[in-house]
């Protein structure tokens, strides 16, 4: 497929969510209230039969939604059932002709039924659209949830798998209510249950409270109490969704109110602790203020302007959390790079000498550690070379420790000039440097210690206005088979830098 063509089908299954066809075209409600055929049904709660009187030209197919509706049937005047068909929607195949039927429906809130008659070709493809739009909507939550899943495993943190949590919870919600599982599952009555929709409605809400507080720091930038006034409210509407299986309808239809007002109450908190998180410069905070303005607005049309567009009640909610979820992966992303970053600034920070730019004892073996971990499947041969200055007590004694700092710094430098890039030096602590590097054969390994000894075995330091000769003695280990610890080594190369200091102090006094 083209992409002009992709853009084409892409445009006309949009197009197709927008268009409604003529509701309740050839059949009217005349029983217990006439009414007009454009005209939505009102429901009560509990069960409720209504007598439309048909004439169709066609054979064709009535469906309506099951968000707010348990059970339904549809019946002729003798009482035969009209045959149902396998749909997120219940829809029944009725035939053309003049005739009356009994619809029978069992109501879970006081609101409209939107029926709808329309031919068998034009109700498939609506059907079908709507399913491949509930697939992709499912497909993408679940992608987006194991993503996220997986950053937060790569960096330990379980903080990332509230968003998991969120979004399964979400996607779990929406297949409940826009009736997906009615295909999989026809005639089972719980898939209806608008208990199960509140208890995933509940569930999606507490957990993208605690996702977006743990990604925008809420309990390091926010008051106590208002931190413990939010986890609070969602905990009352994940409280209130699992109660809905255990009252009356008409409680639970009051319980419904509530937890939509409450749960826009959290989200405009929530709303409003992300604009200090910006102003506090907290990574992510934009991209998560953009989401919660997303699914404000779809909140509003969801819970407050159902009876303003069908459309937009029934999908803008779905589109806004689509979107919503993408930007917070994006977010989460952010942060995981963030965190990165700052661990690994920590790792250089808690890794280098505060004096000379090389590495600590700490991050030395941590790194030399790793380099023997590679030697074992590299092979080769590693170099181990011990540096202690002579007789540096002196330098300080003589031009102060200021310019003993300074000296240590320009040897240390001396020593990076003699280090290929992958070369592991560090500073032990005074006057101690230690050089660890990998070779590919045993006289490049022995070379390197020989290079190493001869540079440093006379210095001439130009610091400030001061020419300050220094030496230093220069032990070295070739170490030809694979290692698993690291002490053997530093002892062998510290033993020999000692015997070469020996000789030098020797050959010093004859």
């Amino acid at each position: 497929m083209t992409s002009k063509q992709f853009a084409f089908v892409l445009t006309v299954i949009v197009l197709s969510c927008f268009w409604s066809p003529n509701t309740h075209a050839g059949c009217t409600v005349i029983s217990p209230q006439p009414m007009a055929a454009s005209a939505p049904i009102p429901l009560t709660l509990g069960t409720q039969t209504f007598v439309l009187s048909c004439q169709l030209e066609q054979v064709s197919v009535l469906h309506f939604p099951m968000d707010i509706v348990t059970t339904a049937s549809l019946t002729n005047k003798n009482g035969e059932d009209f045959n149902p068909l396998q749909s997120a929607r219940k829809a029944f195949i009725i035939p053309r002709g003049n005739y009356t039927a009994r619809l029978t429906v069992e109501a879970q809130r006081e609101r409209f039924l939107n029926v709808v008659v329309e031919n068998a070709d034009d109700a498939q493809y609506r059907n079908s659209v709507h399913l491949v739009m509930l697939s992709l909507f499912t497909g993408f939550c679940l992608a987006l949830a194991v993503y996220v899943g997986v950053l937060g495993s790569s960096i330990n943190n379980t903080a990332f798998y509230a968003y998991s949590a969120y979004i399964i919870s979400a996607g779990l919600f929406f297949l409940f209510q826009e009736g997906i599982l009615n295909v999989f599952l026809p005639g089972s009555a719980w898939v209806n249950w608008i208990e199960v929709k509140y208890l995933f409605a509940g569930l999606t809400v507490f957990t993208a409270q605690r996702f977006i507080a743990k990604l925008l720091e809420f309990r390091a930038i926010l008051p106590r109490w208002q931190l413990l006034a939010l986890q609070s409210a969602a905990l009352i509407v994940l409280i209130l969704s699992v109660s809905h299986s255990f009252v009356s309808l008409g409680v639970s239809a009051v319980l419904g109110q509530v937890m939509g007002s409450l749960t826009l109450l959290i989200m405009l908190f929530i709303a409003a602790a992300t604009g200090f998180a910006m102003k506090r410069n907290i990574a992510s905070a934009g991209l998560v203020m953009i989401a919660m303005m997303i699914m404000l607005s779809a909140m509003i049309l969801r819970v407050y302007l159902h009876d303003i567009s069908p459309f937009l009640h029934r999908y803008a909610l779905i589109f806004a959390v689509a979107i919503e979820s993408l930007l917070l992966a994006v977010a989460v992303a952010e942060k995981v790079k963030k965190l990165g970053q700052e661990r690994h600034q920590a790792f250089i920070h808690a890794s280098t000498d505060p004096l000379c730019p090389v590495l600590n004892r700490r991050g030395w073996e941590s790194a030399a550690m790793a380099m023997l971990n590679s030697h074992q499947g590299n092979n080769g041969f590693l170099s181990v070379v011990f540096i202690d200055l002579d007789d540096f007590k002196s330098i300080n004694d003589t031009y102060g420790h200021s310019i003993g700092d300074d000296a240590l710094k320009v040897v240390s430098q001396i020593l990076i000039n003699q280090c290929r890039e992958q070369d592991l030096l560090g500073r032990f602590g005074g006057d101690e440097f230690v050089l660890l590097s990998h070779c590919f054969s045993e006289k490049q390994a022995t070379r390197f210690i020989e290079r190493i000894a001869q540079r440093m075995s006379k210095l001439t330091l130009h610091i400030g206005d001061s020419y300050i000769k220094i030496g230093a003695s220069v032990g070295g280990k070739v170490v030809p088979t694979p290692q698993h610890e690291l002490e053997p080594l530093l002892q062998a190369a510290d033993q020999a830098m000692y015997k070469k200091k020996r000789e030098r102090q020797q050959l010093a006094t004859e």
